[in-house]
């Protein structure tokens, strides 16, 4: 039997059939509660019929009392700082009943211990739930979750309060933002931002000092500094004007406070005390070790994602890696078994799976042969050779009216331009394992190319060699060396000597060479017998097969000055020596051409000129520029004492002996009268201290007036 029945059974032996209600109001009621009733077993879930008159008496001086009025009798018993109970006799007894010491001690005593079980339920009740929020603070992530059961498990057990809600203070905007609500409507989450010292949460957070406020008139004073914003935003999400009550509570990180919890009072009939605000913050430490395992959690949780990015990376990386050496084995075994270029761009298309075409800048050649040429050389040479990376181009043709994508891979070498990669793309575009093919097929090529340039400048030294041995040789040795050349020694041959200046890069220079000869063994295919560079220069030996040789050979020599000019690598002087008829006069003709070329290079000019037409240049060839040009200053000199003549006469003696001093042929060419050129002449004449009529000055006058021409 419990106490509660005990209890009852005792008033029930001592009243008799008496109708009594029993009523207790501790210091969490604002009223006296119906616990219960005779009248009614459910009495205690049904409006008392009946109130009980409020006592001003205290328990401080007194245990118990007896009250009788009109209609009903009234024990009371008094608990010091908990309040009191009260056993009511429903209806006015015909007599008094009469409760003696011991029973109103044993009463006393009864009521106190259902006061202490009720206690001890209450502490069970509290205990469970702290315990409820110790485990979901371990038991799950979820933060809102967490959250949202700590403030249910405090208002479970915090029966003066019915809503609850928790603010986190965000640095970025210095505002208390709501994070987690219950018995509030969700739009608080939208517009409730709360500054610091603002209202009850405000200063909460402000001074970390928790506050409770038991009645309306103290929490609505307490919130007067509230914005009209924040006021409206709350009162949309819970009606303000039924609140009662409030507890506030900050939430601390250590010595920093990082939000507050807060829970309200609207309906409920009990008061706040003192222990419900020390729970409330055993709550509010628990929410704050939710929110640092939370964020932990999100900084392991970080970790890890980046950790799981980097191991992607890294095994992408790796299967990239294992990509690359597979085709950099592939490829690499095609250029040490000499496969050459032709196999390697054909097995780059079928790894790709696009058409890839290679165009040779250097010998001027595509692979695989007779493809299609999309662009001209010069084209590709302005397109790519500056560039390192790959281009794209659109394609328009005029006749079907389509446009092709192509992708350019420029293929160099240092500085060196070789050539590039030409890839005709769809609309998918490359993939990055083709991309990744072409890019390593792209090395291999180059170092093939590379490794191609190498052997030839080794050959070209061989037959350098070869050739000066040749116009080395005389008599029989130099029929021998000519028939080991395949030489006959009654054919005619023209020897051609071209000199490369201004490409100060070695190695562009060694690459400029190589495509000249290149060049010049399909241009002179059928006449070509031998063809080498060597340092600077490129010695091209030609068989002659007629008379119209000559013309032909100067043109296509020409052409290939021309290029090298407009695509300004290097400014190429071609130099070509009289026709040998024999073997023995090849070392001749090589001397002239030598010479020729020398010519123009050491006047800074390009181009090509045969030794037979450089006439009385010839004798000039051992004189440097420099010596030319002083001998032409010191004839024109004495023309100086009068600038503003200089002109005038440097031109009449000039035109006098272009028209072969012809005084009627020179004044028609300058427009003048033939006595005003007389004048001219005597003047000049005069000024330069010589005689037109004396064959020696007349020489060095020709001769100042010729070199100044060719200058």
């Amino acid at each position: 039997m419990n106490s509660f029945s005990l209890l009852l059974e005792k008033l029930h032996e001592w009243l008799g059939d008496q109708p009594f209600s029993i009523w207790f109001q501790f210091s969490r009621d604002r009223h006296f509660r119906l616990i219960f009733s005779s009248v009614h077993e459910s009495a205690a879930t049904m409006t008392p019929p009946v109130t009980v008159p409020f006592s001003d008496n205290d328990a401080s001086h007194m245990r118990y009392g007896y009250e009788s009025l009109r209609s009903q009798q009234m024990y009371r018993f008094f608990y010091e700082k908990e309040g009191q109970a009260v056993i009511c006799l429903e209806q006015k007894a015909k007599q008094q009943i009469i409760l003696t010491s011991d029973q109103w001690d044993l009463l006393w005593f009864g009521i106190r211990l259902l006061l202490a079980e009720e206690k001890v339920t209450a502490k069970a009740e509290e205990s469970k739930k702290l315990f409820e929020g110790i485990r979901s603070i371990s038991a799950t992530l979820d933060l809102h979750q967490i959250i949202r059961g700590i403030i249910g498990n405090a208002l479970a057990v915090i029966p003066a309060a019915d809503a609850g809600l928790l603010h986190l203070y965000d640095s970025t905007i210095d505002r208390l933002i709501p994070k987690a609500t219950v018995g509030f409507h969700d739009t608080v989450f939208q517009d409730l931002k709360m500054r610091v010292g603002e209202s009850i949460a405000g200063k909460v957070f402000e001074d970390g000092i928790p506050r409770m406020y038991k009645t309306s008139q103290e929490t609505t004073l307490a919130m007067k500094d509230i914005s009209a914003d924040n006021f409206h935003s709350l009162n949309h999400a819970k009606t303000l004007r039924d609140l009662n009550g409030l507890l506030c509570v900050p939430i601390s990180r250590e010595e920093k406070r990082i939000g507050v919890l807060v829970l309200h009072q609207f309906h409920q009939e009990n008061v706040f005390t003192k222990y419900d605000l020390d729970l409330l913050q055993g709550f509010a430490d628990q929410t704050s070790i939710a929110l640092q395992n939370a964020e932990l959690y999100a900084e392991v949780k970080q970790a890890y994602e980046h950790m799981a990015g980097i191991s992607a990376q890294l095994q992408a990386k790796h299967d990239d890696l294992i990509h690359r050496n597979h085709i950099h084995e592939s490829i690499k075994q095609l250029s040490l078994q000499n496969k050459g270029a032709e196999t390697i761009v054909k097995t780059l298309g079928k790894m790709t799976c696009h058409p890839i075409y290679f165009a040779d800048w250097l010998e001027q050649k595509m692979y695989p042969e007779k493809s299609v040429l999309f662009f001209s050389w010069d084209e590709l040479h302005v397109l790519l050779n500056k560039r390192r990376q790959p281009v794209l181009v659109n394609l328009f043709s005029p006749t079907s009216g389509d446009v092709q994508l192509f992708c350019l891979y420029p293929l160099i070498n240092g500085s060196i331009f070789l050539g590039c990669l030409i890839l005709h793309l769809e609309e998918r575009g490359l993939s990055d394992l083709a991309r990744m093919t072409v890019e390593q097929g792209s090395a291999v090529l180059i170092l093939d190319l590379v490794k191609k340039q190498s052997i030839s400048s080794v050959l070209y030294k061989r037959a350098h060699d070869l050739f000066q041995e040749l116009i080395a040789s005389k008599g029989n040795e130099l029929f021998d060396r000519a028939r080991s050349m395949g030489l006959q020694s009654q054919a005619k041959y023209y020897v051609i000597y071209a000199h490369l200046t201004q490409c100060h890069d070695l190695a562009l220079l060694e690459a400029n060479i190589h495509r000249l000869i290149t060049r010049w063994k399909w241009e002179f295919s059928k006449t070509q017998v031998f063809v080498y560079g060597f340092h600077n220069h490129v010695t091209l030996l030609i068989r002659s097969l007629g008379s119209r040789d000559g013309k032909d050979i100067r043109e296509r020599l020409q052409q290939a000055s021309y290029e090298f000019e407009l695509g300004k690598v290097a400014s190429l002087a071609i130099g070509v020596g009289s026709m040998a008829s024999g073997i023995e006069q090849i070392s001749k003709s090589y001397e002239e051409a030598k010479k020729a070329a020398h010519y123009l290079t050491n006047r800074s000019r390009s181009g090509v000129v045969h030794y037979k037409d450089l006439g009385v240049n010839r004798l000039m060839l051992n004189q440097s520029q420099a010596d030319i040009d002083a001998f032409i200053h010191d004839v024109f000199a004495p023309f100086g004492q009068d600038p503003e003549k200089y002109l005038e006469w440097e031109q009449t003696i000039m035109t006098y002996m272009k028209c072969s001093q012809s005084p009627q042929l020179t004044a028609k060419e300058l427009h003048i009268h033939v006595n005003t050129l007389y004048q001219r002449l005597r003047k000049v004449e005069e000024l330069l201290q010589i005689d037109l009529r004396n064959p020696e000055d007349l020489l060095k006058l020709q001769l100042a007036c010729h070199l100044r021409q060719e200058g």
